[in-house]
């Protein structure tokens, strides 16, 4: 029964670790784009997922 002890301990241990470790995410809506943002200093917009160069008369640029 002695055995059992150190494979039990291991086992927590490996779980705690394995928990710990799916529990890093990163959060919403904190460092991304978010549609039609405006980058003035590229004169370029944020449209689906992807950069857009301003052209002539372009609405989603200011």
């Amino acid at each position: 029964m002695s055995g059992i002890s150190p494979i039990v301990r291991g086992s927590l241990i490996s779980l705690i670790l394995v928990l710990l470790a799916g529990c890093i995410w990163a959060p919403r809506g904190g460092g991304g784009y978010h549609e039609g943002y405006y980058d003035r200093a590229h004169n370029r917009y944020w449209h689906n997922n992807g950069w857009h160069q301003c052209g002539n008369n372009d609405p989603h640029c200011r």
